[in-house]
C-alpha cells in the first residue's frame, strides 16, 4: 500500500492523503471479478470472508451492529481495487445499492498505523463536523471506518489502518495462486488503472472540500466547450456542456465533473443517481490500441456511449459499461491535465 509518497502535499492532521483503494459494491463478487480479469488481466485477486471471529466490532452510526460480507482486492499498479460484496446485517454498501444500484461507492485514504488513522478521525470532526457513520474491524491490527463525506464531498472515503490485501491471509486467490498480472486474455492490451471520476453539482464546493481536506492540488479548470471537440452520446453529434477539474494524487488522475445540460453520461448519471463516483479511466498507448480495445468491448456486448476528442488529437471512448462491470469505464490516449491548457488553476499560485 502506497501511503507514504513524499510528493503528496500535506492536509488536515499534517498527514499525506495518498488515494490507496476504489471500491465497488456488487450483489454477485464472483461474476464481476471474473469479468474484469478476463478485460484486463488484472490479477492476483484474493478473496475475504469478512465474517467472525476475524471481521469483528463492527457498528453503524454509533451502535453496536453485526455485519458481514466478501471482498476481492487486487493490485492495479500501486492502487487497491476492491469488490465488495455485502452478505448480511445493516451497513453501508447495502444502502448504496438500495439508493443507487451497484456501482463505486468508495474511495479511500489509507494508513498504515492505527494512530495515524485516529488521527484523521478526529480531524474530520473538529474540521468539518463529520462523524464516523461506520467502523470494522479485520483480525489484529486493521480498523476501518467511513465517516459521513457523502454532501460535502460527493462519496464515502474509508479511512483507517490497513486494507486486508496487506495484513490479512485469503479465503482464495483468483486466478489461482501465484497468479500474476498480465495483459487482457482477450486483446493483449495493458490496461493501467489512471484515474476515477466524480459527478458533482458544485464543481468549486467539491475542488476546495478536496483542496482543505487533503491538500490536493493544483487543480486544473476546464470548459468543455474549450476543451472537447466532435463530441458524440450514443451515436448521435452531441453538444453537451460540463466544466471539469482534474489533479494528480500521486500516480492517480482525479477528476471532478460537473454536468452544464445536454445529453452526456454525466448528465445522465446525474439525473439517475446524483453525486457520486461515476467511472474509472484507463490510458493506451495510442489511437490503433483504442481501437482494439473498442473490438474488445464489443465481443463482451459492451458498446461506445459516448466519444471525442480531447484538444487537436487526443481520442476518448466512454463505454457503455455500468451494467457488467458496475461503473463507466472510460479508455483514451491521455488525460487533459497531461495535454491541454487550463482556462484556470486552483489555488492560484
Amino acid at each position: 500500500m502506497a501511503t507514504s509518497d513524499a510528493a503528496l502535499p500535506i492536509g488536515m492532521a499534517g498527514l499525506r492523503y495518498p488515494i490507496t483503494q476504489i471500491s465497488v459494491s456488487v450483489h454477485d463478487l464472483d461474476q464481476t471479478m471474473e469479468l474484469y480479469y478476463r478485460a484486463f488481466g488484472w490479477a492476483p485477486w484474493q478473496v475475504f470472508d469478512h465474517v467472525p471471529p476475524v471481521h469483528h466490532d463492527t457498528e453503524l452510526r454509533g451502535k453496536k451492529v453485526h455485519y458481514a460480507l466478501r471482498g476481492a482486492e487486487v493490485y492495479v499498479g500501486s492502487l487497491n481495487f476492491e469488490l465488495l460484496q455485502p452478505l448480511e446485517g445493516p451497513n453501508v454498501w447495502s444502502e448504496f445499492m438500495e439508493r443507487r444500484g451497484e456501482g463505486i461507492a468508495s474511495t479511500a485514504t489509507m494508513f498504515h498505523e492505527r494512530a495515524d488513522g485516529d488521527a484523521v478521525k478526529r480531524a474530520y470532526k473538529e474540521k468539518f463536523g463529520l462523524d464516523v457513520i461506520l467502523r470494522g474491524h479485520i483480525g489484529p491490527h486493521i480498523e476501518y471506518y467511513y465517516t459521513d463525506t457523502e454532501a460535502m464531498f460527493g462519496c464515502l472515503i474509508e479511512s483507517g489502518s490497513g486494507h486486508a490485501i496487506d495484513f490479512v491471509k485469503p479465503a482464495k486467490v483468483y486466478p489461482h495462486a501465484g497468479a500474476q498480472p498480465v495483459p487482457s486474455p482477450m486483446s493483449g492490451l495493458n490496461y493501467p488503472l489512471t484515474q476515477i471520476t466524480l459527478v458533482a453539482r458544485d464543481l468549486d464546493a467539491k475542488v476546495k472540500a478536496y483542496h482543505e481536506a487533503f491538500g490536493w492540488g493544483p487543480w486544473r479548470f476546464y470548459d468543455s466547450g474549450q476543451t472537447l471537440r466532435d463530441c458524440k452520446f450514443r451515436g448521435k453529434d452531441s453538444t453537451f456542456a460540463l466544466r471539469f477539474a482534474q489533479t494528480k494524487v500521486g500516480a492517480m488522475n482525479f477528476e471532478i465533473v460537473e454536468p452544464l445540460g445536454g445529453e452526456s453520461p454525466w448528465q445522465e448519471f446525474l439525473a439517475k443517481k446524483g453525486e457520486g463516483l461515476s467511472g474509472i479511466s484507463v490510458t493506451l498507448p495510442s489511437p490503433k490500441d483504442l481501437k482494439r480495445a473498442q473490438a474488445q468491448f464489443n465481443e463482451l456486448g459492451v458498446g461506445v456511449l459516448a466519444s471525442g476528442q480531447v484538444g487537436e488529437a487526443s481520442q476518448w471512448l466512454c463505454l457503455d459499461s455500468e451494467g457488467p462491470f458496475k461503473c463507466l469505464i472510460h479508455c483514451g490516449v491521455a488525460h487533459a491535465h497531461d495535454i491541454a491548457a487550463p482556462s484556470r488553476v486552483y489555488p492560484v499560485d
